[in-house]
Formats: C-alpha cells, sequence, structure tokens
C-alpha cells in the first residue's frame, strides 16, 4: 500500500486539489496544488501487480470557502482509514499482510489492522519510530539468521511489535555495496522465516516500480490530467488500473509463457484489435439472433 501524486501546478484544477505553501511568510512565498490517490495493490508473485482497492486523496466539500483554519487536509493516513473500510468488507475473508512504509507505523493504523486480522510488516527508517529503535538497541540480546538480526516483543507504546533488520549486499562496479532495512511486523520472527520474511517486505518497491512507475513512464500516463474534472480524471485513473491488469495478464501468461517478445506499442495494439474484434463479433452475433426472432 502506498501514495502518489499524480498532477502538480500551479493552477487549482478543482477544489478537490490539496495544496501546499513553500515559504511561507516570506516575500517569495508561493502556493502549488496537487492531486494524489492512495493505492493498495495485490501482489502476486514475480512482477505481477493488480490494483485491489483505490482511495483519493483530495478535500472535503467547502475546504476553499471555509475561513475556519481547524478544517484539515486530506492526508495519505486518513485516506488508509477509509481504504482500509473498504478493503475489509470487499474481500472480507481475504487473508492479508499489508506492506507498507514508514508512514504507518502508528498506533491508529496498527488498531486498524488488529482489528480486522490482518498482518503487516511495515518498513521504519532513521528518525521515524525513535522509540521503537531506542527499545530495540536496549535489548542486548539479539537473534541472527541469514544476514537477519532479529527481536520479537518490542514495546511500542501500548503494544508489543516484533522487529525485523536485514543487510543486503550487491556487487556495483565490482565492489560490495550493503544497505540496510528494518521493519515492523506482527508475525513472530524465527531463524526459520526471517529471511523470508525480508524477501517478502523488499517486495514493497514492487507497487512502485511495477505499478506507479509502470503507469506513469511508459504504459499508463496516469499523470495526464485529460479533464480538469474531479470524477473524470478519476476515472482515467481507475480505467489505467484495469488496463495496466489486463496487459499483464497478456504479457505473463501468453507472451512469456510462449516466449514471445513484442513491444508494447505493439501489445496495446493487439489488445485493442483483440476487445473490439470481439465487441463486433458479439454485435454481429446479437444482430442476427434478433433478425431471426423477428423472421420467426
Amino acid at each position: 500500500m502506498d501514495g502518489t501524486e499524480l498532477d502538480e501546478g500551479n493552477i487549482k484544477k478543482n477544489d478537490r486539489y490539496l495544496k501546499r505553501e513553500y515559504n511561507k511568510g516570506k516575500d517569495n512565498a508561493k502556493i502549488k496544488y496537487h492531486n494524489s490517490v492512495l493505492e493498495a495493490k495485490i501482489w502476486f508473485g514475480n512482477d505481477l501487480v493488480c490494483s485491489i482497492e483505490t482511495e483519493p486523496i483530495e478535500n472535503p466539500d467547502g475546504y476553499y470557502d471555509n475561513t475556519d483554519e481547524k478544517m484539515k487536509q486530506d492526508y495519505e493516513s486518513k485516506a488508509f482509514k477509509r481504504l482500509a473500510g473498504r478493503l475489509k468488507q470487499d474481500f472480507p475473508r481475504l487473508p492479508i499482510c499489508l506492506l507498507m512504509d514508514g508512514l504507518y507505523v502508528s498506533t491508529p493504523v496498527l488498531d486498524i489492522c488488529d482489528e480486522n486480522g490482518w498482518s503487516y510488516l511495515i518498513r521504519y527508517k532513521e528518525g521515524c519510530a525513535p522509540n521503537i529503535e531506542k527499545e530495540y538497541q536496549a535489548i542486548p540480546e539479539k537473534n541472527t539468521s541469514d544476514s537477519c538480526e532479529y527481536i520479537n516483543q518490542v514495546i511500542f507504546q501500548d503494544r508489543d511489535v516484533n522487529v525485523l533488520k536485514y543487510t543486503e549486499t550487491r556487487i556495483e562496479d565490482g565492489e560490495a555495496v550493503q544497505t540496510d532495512f528494518a521493519w515492523i511486523t506482527d508475525i513472530v520472527i524465527t531463524d526459520k522465516n526471517a529471511k523470508k520474511m525480508a524477501d517478502t517486505g523488499r517486495g514493497r518497491w514492487k507497487i512502485e516500480n511495477q505499478g506507479f512507475n509502470r503507469q506513469k513512464n511508459w504504459n499508463g500516463d496516469i499523470e495526464h490530467m485529460c479533464s480538469w474534472n474531479e470524477n473524470a480524471q478519476k476515472n482515467h485513473y481507475l480505467m489505467a488500473q484495469i488496463a495496466d491488469f489486463i496487459k499483464q495478464l497478456y504479457e505473463y501468461f501468453y507472451l512469456k509463457k510462449n516466449e514471445i517478445i513484442k513491444t508494447h506499442e505493439k501489445i496495446s495494439s493487439d489488445l485493442l484489435n483483440s476487445i473490439t474484434g470481439l465487441f463486433r463479433n458479439t454485435s454481429e452475433d446479437t444482430d442476427q439472433e434478433l433478425s431471426e426472432s423477428v423472421l420467426s
């Protein structure tokens, strides 16, 4: 689960846009407006990623007409509460482990996970959860296994969480480069599952690479504002999610399976021709059945 920005500029295209103030109180102060969305994607393994729920991050009705400074803008954590409720309602029996970034290291988020029976694996970096890190460092007996270090039952506010750390080593230009990662989770960590959990936690980048980057840079062009109308913008985004998953199914379950290589432009045109042909044939069959019915 992650949020992304779809548009930013000097113009408020509609009243749902959030605003950012730069250099507030100074001579060079300015305001920019942006359109963002919170996305929950289900990762099927490998590179197959599908949108499962979408929640706009947007200002409430009357925000720009309201003079009360206490009226707050929408934000990602608030949108998470709305999305989580719908996710549980739409998929009540689906076993879920949420992969999220450090923004979600908070009691309200963990409470929602507990209430819905969801597991979580949330990455945190230095500074986003100082109390957890302080408690972790205060415990001398740490477990180690396969480049992982972990401790179960670390105190975080009114609950215990389990902390997993992992050092990834890769070769760049002939030299070993190390990167450290850390997560909190409700899943009990053992020597047997520590590395598997670290690999799963590292998979969170799929939502950014196979999801947002794919759709922004070379596939769906989700940052293109086809309209200033808020509903049109939302419909464009949702249609892009549907189109991208159809494209992925074609790529991974037909082209890759049959070792066929095609450009993205060719894949898109093939799918368009296939779908329009399907509707054309269906329409012709319906017309024929109608004609036969009238004649009879």
